[in-house]
């Protein structure tokens, strides 16, 4: 059931940053939460279970962190290809063509 929470977390986080990557140059793994943020204010846990880091939190914690840092990589080679489809499909009409010889 945890499991189940972290993943629903996780998307949440995700959909968030999608809809605010265009504005964000930064990656999602810059602005990882801390275990304490991610306890405390993602999983809505008291303070007293988050203080005493139980060996399960710690493991939800590191599978939000390989989610996020998964997530980025994704979005990282997304974006790339977006925008060389971008420069594929609207090239820059300032940029030199090759000229073709006079004959």
């Amino acid at each position: 059931m945890r499991l189940k929470h972290a993943f629903f977390a996780f998307i949440i986080l995700a959909s968030a940053a999608a809809g605010y990557e265009s504005t964000k140059p930064a990656g999602a793994a810059e602005e990882m939460l801390s275990f304490e943020m991610w306890c405390l204010e993602m999983r809505l846990y008291p303070a007293v279970r988050c203080d005493a880091r139980r060996q399960d939190d710690v493991k939800a914690y590191q599978q939000y962190r390989a989610d996020v840092e998964q997530f980025d990589r994704q979005r990282a080679v997304r974006n790339q290809r977006d925008e060389n489809l971008k420069r594929k499909l609207n090239p820059d009409p300032s940029a030199a063509k090759p000229a073709t010889p006079a004959r």
